[in-house]
């Protein structure tokens, strides 16, 4: 069930980490004036699973984040012996590892065995570890000084940054919405971070920790949230296997610094630099952690028309009843019977792949605060279509004297639901209607010039969540102007249609060379273009 708006959020972190393999590489990185070379990259991590989050506990230590025996730890690697260790011994998974300012140890989040997503500290001296926040959700952070967090808070449908004092519990909001990257800049008394209020363009601002004054830097580059900075005034981003610097008062747009594909990274994330800027630690993604198997049909038919046999046989009732189950224990606050209907490793995400959090016991506590927060709570479901165990709702929403209008993914499996991903209600400029219908117009008409102007330049295929089929109108013509020859046949029809702000989504029938394919199409239109198409399969 869509609750964008009224869920308490939990770990932003879970789900994420486990969808590819990452890997922690280190760079030595030379400046002469305005010229920056990067080089000397070495894998430092070289570990089956995911590896990500590195800062330096000092010039020659550095932290990250490391799998091992299905669960994430605070691994160091000491640069001089090449060697790896633990530090921490704990239960549950600990992310974002860094240095306390002045102390011998390291603060990072951890997501307990509980379900319960909490900032510890770790002395490392004698391995202990301390909680050092109450009452807040950290999912990201970093260290102004010894006594001072900025973090990124989950509250209810978004992060939202706060400035917490360690020493006396004190924790001040400052801004809201904002990323995970967060920076202290170098030559000032500020922290950076990355702002997200206008879905369009995210902003780096600055934050002064003492007074909670924000201003404006830059642009990031479009949708990247993670950056550092080299020195005061020349900040490094990465885009994919790019890595790009932004030189402020200087340079009008980021400016590429180095192809980084060339040591496997096909997705730049995390990025740190050490205390003299000398050494670069980059997270990145590598070849073969997350490659999708296509063909011409998965790519070009108007929906899944490949779509493999689901492991999970369900007819469409029985999907929708494991859905139903949770909808009357909600509308009755009956928390038990309401939990009861979800699995027990239950997933909760934003549209496409955002993690909000993860875990029947955060589900639990989220929706136990929830409904004693609120008297009236109802849902009611307006539509709903269902592709083998994937099932789409459109869902009118009740909570006290406010109505939404909301749209969900669930995955559901023999019995109950394992995951669920929300999609945001978004204001349209233009009925979406207009675009999607003309271009299935064309689809059926095969006429690739026409098919291929109802989208947008930098058109994005995707198969759900958000592995990346096809890229540009280029790509698309390529492939669809094939398809559309080898199928003279072909004809799409609309069984069901959900309209959702900007977004259309579709339940299709697709007539392929005498065979019938059903799939369900999520389109993205801004500017009266259709800028994004994801496939559910």
């Amino acid at each position: 069930m869509k609750y964008l708006f009224l869920i308490l959020c939990s770990l932003f972190i879970s789900k994420s980490y486990t969808q590819s393999e990452t890997e922690i590489f280190l760079f030595e990185i030379e400046q002469n004036n305005s010229i920056i070379e990067i080089k000397n990259g070495k894998n430092i991590s070289n570990n089956q699973g995911y590896d990500n989050q590195p800062s330096f506990f000092d010039d020659d230590k550095i932290l990250y984040a490391s799998t091992r025996n299905g669960q994430t730890d605070i691994a160091q690697y000491h640069i001089d012996y090449g060697s790896k260790i633990f530090i921490n011994f704990t239960q549950g998974g600990e992310y974002t590892p860094l240095k306390i300012p002045n102390k011998n140890s390291v603060s990072a989040v951890r997501l307990d065995t509980d379900g319960k997503q909490r900032l510890y500290s770790y002395n490392l001296g004698n391995g202990e570890s301390t909680e050092l926040i109450k009452d807040l959700v950290v999912a990201y952070y970093t260290w102004y000084d010894e006594n001072t967090v900025v973090s990124a808070v989950i509250e209810v449908e978004e992060l939202n940054l706060y400035v917490t004092d360690i020493s006396n519990g004190n924790s001040e909001r400052y801004a809201t919405n904002v990323g995970r990257s967060f920076h202290k800049i170098p030559d000032s008394n500020l922290i950076s971070f990355i702002y997200k209020e206008s879905e369009k363009q995210w902003q780096i601002r600055s934050l002064n920790p003492m007074t909670g004054r924000t201003r404006l830097i830059a642009n990031t580059i479009e949708g990247v949230e993670d950056i550092c900075w080299l020195n005061g005034n020349t900040i490094l981003s990465g885009k994919d296997g790019m890595l790009y610097k932004l030189t402020l008062k200087r340079d009008n747009n980021w400016k590429k610094v180095a192809d980084l594909t060339k040591y496997g990274i096909t997705n730049i994330t995390r990025m740190a630099l050490n205390s003299d800027a000398t050494k670069l630690l980059i997270a990145g993604e590598i070849d073969g952690s997350d490659i999708t198997e296509k063909d011409s049909e998965s790519n070009t038919a108007n929906t899944s028309t490949t779509t493999q046999p689901n492991t999970v046989q369900l007819t469409e009732q029985k999907a929708g009843d494991i859905v139903q189950n949770h909808i009357e224990p909600f509308n009755n606050k009956n928390l038990d019977d309401f939990v009861d209907a979800f699995t027990y490793n239950v997933e909760v995400n934003r549209f496409p792949n955002e993690p909000m959090y993860a875990g029947i016991n955060t589900l639990k506590q989220n929706y136990k605060n929830f409904f004693s927060n609120y008297k009236k709570a109802n849902v009611k479901v307006l539509n709903r279509m269902v592709l083998d165990d994937i099932v789409i709702d459109e869902e009118l929403v009740t909570i006290d004297n406010m109505t939404i209008r909301q749209a969900t993914i669930y995955k559901v499996d023999n019995e109950k639901i394992g995951s669920m991903t929300f999609i945001r209600n978004k204001d349209a400029a233009s009925n979406p209607e207009i675009i999607v219908n003309k271009q299935l117009e064309k689809y059926n008409e095969r006429d690739i010039k026409g098919f291929v102007e109802t989208y947008a330049d930098d058109i994005k295929l995707y198969k759900l969540p958000d592995s990346m089929t096809l890229e540009g109108q280029s790509a698309l013509k390529t492939e669809y102007g094939l398809f559309f020859q080898q199928t003279p046949d072909l004809n799409a029809e609309i069984v069901n249609r959900i309209v959702l702000g900007n977004k259309v989504i579709d339940k299709e029938k697709v007539t392929i060379n005498g065979q019938i394919y059903y799939a369900i199409a999520i389109y993205e239109v801004n500017d009266g273009l259709i800028s994004s198409v994801t496939f559910v399969q």
